[in-house]
């Protein structure tokens, strides 16, 4: 073992160059642990927040999301077993009084046959909560399917169904769960485009019954009002344009053939601009059993298993429009 020096540093010769190195090799190990130490600090807590980061993510990316509100109005189309009805009902996604469901088939008994093993206890406890539900009824022709007319208003029509009374309330959501024309066409291009047709007509149509339905209910509560806009006030009509316009909601699956009906392209071919999307979490509707169009079987691959989104359009407003948009009173209007 090497002999420790003594002696002063600023001393000349031999034994004060040795120390001199000494006291410099001590003081550069001192400041590379110094350094060392705040490396590693500084890595930790790097470390930390990219942990705490990707918790956050991990958060949000578990976080229910539903595509309506709670308090907001819903309309379901092309119901199958109703289970999607159930399931949010159950929920407590929706209240009752504020869900209509509607069904293409033609009657309950249809709908015993084609679901033999699901239909009737969700149709009966949806039926016990007097929520309106509505046989008939084609996407592709809203108006006509309810049979709206002059003398035959929504009002009057849906408040004939149901203990909970719709009453004046505007329309604000239409959902369409996975749509499909219960055809098997094995012709690729042939099922593309016909389901893109029915996508459009769908989009154009609800546009229609939108408008149709709400801007009486907006103009008598503007009139109500005199003439102030309360929109933003009003949970029923926070989210309607100026034209009634609400939400158009659509859930589909992922890959082909669906990514090449092209949804986007056809919601903006009728003014519509996307507002959100969001992965379509099975987890969040137990109840919900996802069935073939025509038969209790489920898919080829369990639906459950497969990826899919919702989509969530909304009628597209240029800035312009909402600079322009002024009420009865004169002022720049807030409601956008």
């Amino acid at each position: 073992m090497a002999r420790k020096l003594k002696g002063k540093i600023g001393n000349k010769g031999l034994k004060g160059a040795l120390l001199r190195h000494q006291a410099k090799v001590k003081l550069v190990k001192n400041i590379e642990s110094k350094q060392n130490h705040e490396l590693r600090k500084k890595n930790s807590n790097s470390n930390s927040k990219k942990v705490k980061r990707n918790q956050e993510l991990q958060k949000v990316s578990k976080e229910i999301f539903i595509p309506f509100e709670k308090d907001e109005t819903l309309m379901l189309c092309g119901e199958g077993d109703f289970s999607f009805a159930k399931s949010i009902v159950e929920q407590r996604y929706i209240r009752v009084e504020n869900l209509i469901i509607t069904s293409y088939d033609n009657s309950v008994n249809e709908l015993k046959l084609k679901y033999p093993h699901t239909f009737e206890e969700n149709y009966q406890f949806l039926k016990d909560l007097g929520i309106p539900i509505f046989f008939q009824i084609d996407v592709t022709k809203l108006v006509k399917s309810f049979k709206m007319s002059k003398n035959n208003t929504w009002f009057k029509i849906v408040n004939r169904l149901g203990d909970h009374k719709w009453g004046n309330k505007p329309l604000q959501n239409v959902l369409f769960n996975f749509p499909h024309n219960g055809k098997g066409v094995k012709d690729q291009d042939r099922n593309i485009r016909e389901h893109q047709e029915l996508v459009f007509a769908f989009f154009q149509n609800t546009l229609q019954f939108f408008n149709l339905i709400n801007t009486k209910v907006q103009n008598d509560a503007l009139r109500y009002t005199q003439g102030y806009d309360i929109n933003e006030n009003n949970p029923q009509t926070k989210n309607l344009t100026s034209e009634g316009y609400g939400n158009i909601i659509l859930s589909v699956f992922d890959g082909e053939p669906y990514d090449s009906w092209q949804i986007k392209l056809l919601a903006r071919k009728n003014g519509l601009t996307l507002s959100r999307s969001n992965k379509f979490q099975w987890e969040n509707f137990p109840e919900y059993s996802h069935r073939r169009t025509n038969s209790e079987q489920d898919t080829t691959k369990p639906a459950k298993e497969r990826g899919a989104r919702f989509y969530i359009f909304s009628k597209y407003v240029s800035s312009s429009s909402k600079r322009n948009r002024k009420n009865t009173n004169g002022s720049d209007s807030d409601s956008e």
